[in-house]
């Protein structure tokens, strides 16, 4: 009797395992019929937009009958928002007519309410979602909101603020740098750097004050803009940082005082080389190596003989080079007062012209 109990037990275990197993396949089965259906929707919608977008830049769209059925597409939530997602993608890469073309679709199918929704929602990427595309749109009414979200912790959010308002405003946007106590990533200064044109002529007293920030990445951002909108007038504040507490804020004022050089670069470069770390003084042999000056010989030669680091008398090789020097380098490669490492250098520094 116990016997038939527990064959009659095993039974039901592997029937209720089997339809487990059942429900479990229906599920992923639903499961991906669902996510084939969204991506199948997505990719006609997709179709279905661009021409819509095609038709208005071109400006061929004048069938009623086709304007009532993308009209009963807008009635889908999922819809809008990929519409609103590829009028965005489609702003960044036309200007002129075609640009005010896609505004005016933004406008008529009211998709501003949408980018104002995502912007008063919680979640991260929605509000900059939202950012991002009333920025896009040019939505000048949104600058007090954004302005607001300068200051929001979420870094998403405040990046996507920072450079909503430099697109709004160009230089004048970059206002938020006299407090930023956040990060700006290398990424974001681009970004930032790419949105502004132009530099008002009375500017300097602003520039200076971000070179004298307690952020870093606020001073190496400055020192970009410096070499993107060469700002003469900013030579001796940021030949100043060379005694900056960063090793990467001095290499910034490396390259920016390279770009913006003048007579007594050269000389500086070579006054202050023994103070600074091994970092600057590479980089200070790479910006002497575009400079290209023959004032720097002497002090080339005394490094690929003397300097302790050996990536330094390899960069100061190189730049010999450059300079036509490769008869010297020959010499005394073939020396016999010459240590086999110097000459290693000098094959190496060598060979690399050759390639």
């Amino acid at each position: 009797m116990s016997q038939h109990i527990v064959l009659h037990e095993l039974i039901l275990a592997i029937i209720a395992v089997l339809v487990l197993v059942l429900l479990l396949i229906i599920a992923v089965l639903g499961y991906s019929f669902y996510s084939y259906r969204i991506l199948h929707n997505r990719h006609s919608w997709r179709q279905i937009i661009e021409y819509k977008i095609m038709e208005t830049i071109v400006g061929t769209d004048k069938n009623t009958e086709r304007d009532q059925e993308f009209g009963k597409y807008l009635k889908e939530p999922s819809f809008r928002a990929l519409f609103l997602d590829v009028l965005v993608a489609s702003d960044r890469k036309f200007s002129g007519g075609a640009k005010k073309a896609i505004h005016s679709l933004f406008y008529e199918f009211k998709l501003e309410d949408e980018a104002w929704r995502k912007l008063r929602q919680r979640k991260a990427y929605l509000v900059a979602g939202g950012i991002q595309e009333l920025a896009a749109m040019n939505v000048e009414a949104a600058i007090p909101e954004i302005k607001a979200k300068l200051n929001d912790d979420r870094t998403a959010v405040y990046q996507e603020a920072q450079y909503a308002m430099v697109s709004f405003q160009g230089y004048e946007g970059l206002g938020f740098l006299e407090h930023l106590d956040k990060p700006l990533s290398d990424w974001q200064q681009l970004r930032l750097l790419y949105s502004i044109h132009h530099i008002p002529e009375l500017s300097d007293v602003q520039v200076y004050s971000w070179l004298k920030s307690t952020n870093d990445a606020v001073v190496i951002f400055t020192l970009r803009l410096i070499r993107k909108f060469r700002l003469m007038a900013m030579y001796t504040a940021v030949y100043d940082l060379l005694d900056h507490s960063a090793i990467s804020v001095r290499v910034q004022a490396i390259r920016t005082m390279q770009a913006i050089e003048n007579h007594t670069t050269i000389s500086q470069f070579m006054t202050c080389f023994d103070q600074q770390p091994i970092e600057v003084q590479l980089e200070i042999l790479k910006s002497m190596r575009v400079a290209r000056s023959r004032e720097s010989e002497d002090f080339l030669k005394e490094q690929l003989w003397n300097h302790a680091a050996v990536s330094v008398k390899i960069s100061a090789a190189e730049v010999l080079v450059v300079l036509g020097e490769d008869q010297y380098l020959r010499e005394i490669s073939q020396r016999t007062d010459t240590y086999d490492q110097l000459i290693q250098i000098i094959k190496h520094a060598l060979q690399e012209k050759k390639c």
